[in-house]
């Protein structure tokens, strides 16, 4: 089942009736701790996909949709490409090759402030084979001056490929409306690909394990988040007023890893799991009652059958 949300854009559903309504798939891609998914969040209107400072925050691929009164498109919110060093970082860069395989279109971001990286040329192989449209968006443009962002762009012109260039703030949602007006101008006209109330494609359990997730990644110090994952054990939708009921599992490799995320006293998974609580509550707008316990699975991330567990199938799609 997946998230479904009445908050959509005016006239949504005047334009998922119309014969001419404008739709496709759009995958978003870059390196590691681009801002992919706080590009995915400013599309949208409201906060879906997690967001940390660190790399490799995004795990799996999340469809995002956004829809007006002319179109509905699909964005694909991808992990960051690298090099796989584990089953896990296998079955990450198997996601952007799935949303690639699947979409009209691509959106290859780059960080204006850091330049072309090793990573962002990696990017660029992967996209040689995309028989779409490919558009490269310099992100973090408010961030430096106007004649770095002309000197990234023709470094981009000269090493990358001969690509549409658009210039925007993901952060700060300057130039994501451009991005849209873009992508309306080479879809397709094609009926809805998802229902007008759907938001995303995943489910709120799912969203809700991510969030926990997310808070481990911006509260937990050096390595330790990457050694995390977070399994719903339980997740119980009540009648109103009653609240909904989760219980969860944060999982790490190590017993020292467990102590960290534990905490003294318990502080630090009772911080976790206050802002965790408070994040899934903002995003169904009802209580939630949340439950947290932490254990230990040596090397999770090359256990397959865990991963499997997890949503992340490192021998398939998802």
């Amino acid at each position: 089942m997946v998230f479904r949300c009445i908050r959509v854009h005016p006239g949504a559903s005047v334009a998922l009736m119309a014969s001419d309504l404008i739709c496709g798939s759009v995958a978003v891609l870059g390196r590691p701790n681009v801002g992919k998914s706080t590009f995915l969040n400013a599309v949208l209107g409201q906060k879906l996909a997690i967001v940390s400072p660190k790399p490799q925050t995004t795990r799996g691929s999340m469809a995002g949709i956004y829809q007006d009164e002319r179109s509905q498109i699909v964005f694909y919110d991808t992990p960051g490409i690298h090099n796989p060093k584990n089953k896990l970082s296998q079955y990450m860069n198997r996601q952007v090759q799935d949303a690639l395989e699947g979409s009209e279109a691509a959106l290859f971001l780059l960080d204006v402030k850091e330049g072309l990286t090793e990573e962002d040329h990696l990017v660029a192989e992967w996209l040689k084979g995309f028989k779409g449209r490919i558009f490269c968006l310099l992100n973090k443009v408010d961030a430096v001056p106007a004649g770095r962002v002309q000197e990234v762009a023709g470094k981009v012109k000269a090493e990358l490929g001969d690509w549409t260039l658009l210039r925007m703030s993901a952060l700060k949602g300057s130039g994501v409306r451009e991005v849209v007006r873009e992508l309306q101008k080479i879809l397709p006209q094609q009926p809805a690909l998802f229902p007008e109330e759907d938001l995303t494609d995943k489910s709120l359990r799912d969203l809700s394990a991510e969030l926990i997730r997310e808070q481990c990644f911006l509260q937990l110090r050096q390595e330790i988040p990457y050694g995390v994952a977070v399994l719903i054990d339980k997740f119980e939708e009540k009648k109103e007023p009653q609240p909904i009921v989760i219980q969860a599992t944060i999982y790490v490799e190590k017993d020292s890893q467990k102590g960290v995320v534990i905490g003294a006293g318990g502080k630090q998974l009772k911080a976790i799991g206050s802002s965790a609580r408070g994040q899934i509550e903002r995003l169904v707008e009802r209580k939630v009652f949340l439950e947290l316990w932490v254990k230990v699975l040596k090397n999770w991330r090359k256990d397959e059958g865990f991963l499997k567990r997890l949503g992340y199938d490192p021998g398939g799609k998802k």
